[in-house]
C-alpha cells in the first residue's frame, strides 16, 4: 500500500512532470515498491471505468450474461493496465536501459492519472446522457495529444533515450490498448 507521503509526493512529481520539470523524478518512488504503489493511478480510476462497463451492457447485444461480462470488462482493464509495463520489461532490456525501468514506468503510470480522470468522468457522464457526445469528440483527441507529448517527456527523461525511440514507446503503449481492447471484445 502507498503511505500519504508517497502519494503526496508522486502528486508533486505528477505536477512537475505537467511542467517538463526534470525535478519530478526526485518525488517519485523509483522502486519495486514503487512500481506496485503506482497503481493506485489504476484502482482510483477503475470505479470510472466499470461505472461506465455496467451502463454499456445491453442483454441483447451481448453475448455474455450480465456476470460474466463484467468479469471480462474488469480483467480488461487490468490487462490494458499491466501489459505495457509489462513488454517494457523486455524492451527496456533490448534498448539496453534495464536499470532505468522503475525511473521510466513509476512517472509514466502517474502522469496517466491528471489525463485519464476528466476522460473518464466525461466518457462516464455522456454515457449517462448528462454530457453532449461533441465533447468526446473534443476531448479524446486532446487527451491522446498530450499523452503523446507528456508521454514521450517522461519515456525521454526516464529512460535516458532520444525523443524519437521516446515517442515510439508510446505508440506501442497505445498499439498494444488497441490489439488488448480488440482482442477482448471478441469474447
Amino acid at each position: 500500500m502507498i503511505s500519504v507521503r508517497q502519494l503526496a509526493g508522486a502528486l508533486t512529481g505528477v505536477g512537475l512532470l505537467y511542467r517538463f520539470d526534470r525535478r519530478a523524478w526526485d518525488f517519485f518512488d523509483q522502486s519495486a515498491q514503487g512500481f506496485w504503489g503506482a497503481f493506485i493511478v489504476a484502482a482510483a480510476l477503475a470505479p470510472l471505468q466499470i461505472g461506465r462497463s455496467v451502463i454499456q451492457f445491453d442483454a441483447d447485444k451481448q453475448s455474455l450474461d450480465f456476470v460474466p461480462y463484467l468479469v471480462v470488462e474488469i480483467l480488461s482493464y487490468v490487462v490494458t493496465w499491466t501489459l505495457f509495463p509489462f513488454a517494457m520489461l523486455y524492451i527496456s532490456a533490448l534498448l539496453g536501459r534495464a536499470p532505468r525501468y522503475f525511473a521510466y514506468m513509476v512517472p509514466y503510470i502517474w502522469m496517466q492519472l491528471p489525463l485519464a480522470l476528466p476522460l473518464f468522468a466525461a466518457q462516464l457522464l455522456t454515457d449517462l446522457q448528462l454530457l453532449p457526445p461533441i465533447l468526446l469528440g473534443v476531448l479524446g483527441p486532446a487527451v491522446l495529444v498530450a499523452f503523446a507529448v507528456y508521454g514521450t517527456f517522461v519515456a525521454g527523461i526516464g529512460l535516458q533515450i532520444v525523443t524519437g525511440t521516446a515517442l515510439s514507446l508510446v505508440v506501442l503503449d497505445y498499439v498494444l490498448g488497441l490489439l488488448a481492447d480488440r482482442a477482448i471484445s471478441l469474447i
